[in-house]
């Protein structure tokens, strides 16, 4: 039985933020809203608004200007929810917060199938992002990578969606200066179709969650190796798969083995939750490579994981459909080859934005001719870059007094590039201690805001690019092995946990 609900003479309203606002109100009307309850086949209406005066005679309605004035003409005015078209529905619906959307699946079970359909979701997230007022308000962060709290569900609780719902873009750090020194520490190592891989430093272990509905799963740790040699695992990377109604169905973690000089083997450990268990991968390279120690993680691009190797470029290991072979793909050839050498790469920066793979290059010395460089891979198979523009300081513009007094003298780091916008790169003014935006097209600089607690070694290797998603994912459940030890009393032990949190 539904209730009932019926409001008199309604002056007030106190909305979902518990700030109370004024209606108008007319001396000589009450407003109803009510929920029938269903008696009867014939008390089929499950939603009503009535609006009825109370003495029409007293009362011109002609000569009232507003639209209240007009509905007044009418002893009474309802409306059936059921009678609401298909496609009005789903414009409406899709203009909901997220939130707000997932509550009103109790409303009947039509909008339960409604919502729950993977269409929906597609035009949901299509909306946001064709939409210019709301794709500017997508909350998308350049995240700190290091997270210090005691437990992984406080881990949850930072990831919360109103952390990152600011109009202002920012540097988000989830600790503070003080947490830092006292508590446990995480790190974000990778981010794919809405799903976050974390992990507890010492002793080491993987979560992978969702952020919007804070459900995740703790990996099992990998299987011990023999006595007589304990490598050393880095470079944790991150991926997963989706069906072709875009549902999560999938992911694989991906970590690397750190050697003492130069192979011609990649030596790799992955978790596949189709499987729920490590396995070892010894691969075949087509030239020595030396995975760089402080590489700032694999990058992928189209479902490929890519490491940074010394001089080369990047290794490549495809985890979905070639897990026999891994590929060297170079980087540009006209590169500053010897600050990336001196510098450990820290200058450069190489990602994917909008299915594109660029390298953006700052150069570190102010008297260099060429400021900032940037190229596309264009042809990923044979590892061919095509240059997009070389800029000199003398090309540079700003529209902040400050910034422009030190653009021909100040030290810039590259970060990120922005993952909604081709035209503009975010980077770290060391001088003026802010991350400021380059908008590749005009040549310009802007401050794009100054982190609070910043750390001094702020560059892309400890932070990344953090977009809330815009719908929630459910992690994928790993298979428990067959071969699962068993405890006490026979009863098989699970190869990881689940934590759920919405």
């Amino acid at each position: 039985m539904e209730p009932n609900h019926s409001i008199n003479q309604i002056d007030n309203h106190i909305d979902d933020d518990g700030d109370q606002k004024s209606f108008p109100s007319h001396p000589h009307q009450i407003i109803t809203y009510s929920r029938k309850r269903k008696h009867s086949q014939s008390q089929s209406q499950s939603q009503s608004q009535v609006i009825t005066p109370i003495d029409s005679t007293q009362v011109n309605p002609l000569s009232e200007s507003s639209v209240l004035g007009l509905v007044l003409l009418a002893h009474t005015f309802s409306y059936n929810i059921q009678n609401l078209t298909e496609s009005l529905l789903l414009e409406i619906l899709a203009r909901l917060p997220l939130k707000s959307l997932f509550r009103f699946k109790c409303v009947c079970k039509h909008w339960l199938d409604l919502i729950s359909q993977p269409s929906f979701s597609r035009f949901y997230c299509s909306r946001m992002l064709t939409d210019s007022a709301s794709s500017s308000s997508i909350p998308f962060r350049i995240l700190y990578r290091y997270i210090y709290v005691s437990k992984f569900t406080d881990v949850l609780d930072r990831f919360r969606p109103e952390n990152y719902n600011s109009s202002k873009f920012s540097v988000l750090f989830l600790s503070t200066i003080e947490e830092q020194q006292q508590s446990d520490q995480f790190k974000v190592l990778g981010v794919s179709n809405g799903l976050v891989l974390c992990c507890l430093l010492g002793p080491l272990v993987y979560y992978v969650c969702d952020p919007v509905t804070r459900q995740s799963v703790t990996l099992p740790r990998p299987k011990d190796r023999s006595t007589n040699r304990h490598p050393i695992f880095f470079g944790e990377g991150f991926v997963s798969k989706v069906n072709e109604d875009n549902v999560l169905v999938s992911f694989t973690v991906v970590r690397v083995e750190l050697l003492s000089s130069p192979s011609n083997y990649l030596n790799l450990e992955t978790f596949s939750s189709d499987t729920g268990k490590w396995a070892d991968y010894k691969l075949p390279c087509s030239k020595p490579i030396a995975l760089l120690k402080r590489g700032g993680g694999p990058i992928t691009y189209k479902g490929i994981l890519h490491w940074f190797v010394d001089i080369h470029g990047m290794v490549a290991f495809d985890p979905y459909r070639n897990q026999k072979s891994c590929r060297v793909i170079p980087f540009p050839d006209e590169r500053d080859i010897d600050s990336e050498y001196e510098y450990e790469g820290i200058y450069r920066l190489c990602d994917e934005t909008q299915g594109k793979l660029r390298f953006f290059e700052v150069s570190p010395e102010p008297s260099s001719f060429y400021c900032f460089s940037m190229w596309d891979l264009k042809d990923y198979e044979k590892g061919e870059w095509c240059s997009e523009f070389k800029v000199t300081r003398s090309d540079l513009s700003s529209s902040d007094p400050e910034l422009t007094s030190w653009l021909m003298t100040a030290n810039f780091l590259p970060l990120s590039f922005n993952p909604f916008d081709l035209n503009i790169v975010y980077l770290r003014c060391e001088e003026l201690n802010c991350v400021v935006s380059y908008d590749i097209e005009n040549k310009r600089l802007d401050v794009a805001c100054k982190p609070i607690g910043v750390v001094e070694d702020l560059s892309w290797r400890v932070v990344v690019p953090f977009v809330i998603p815009r719908w929630p994912t459910r992690v994928p459940i790993p298979r428990v092995p067959k071969k699962a030890a068993k405890g006490k009393g026979g009863h098989r032990k699970r190869s990881y946990r689940i934590y759920t949190r919405f």
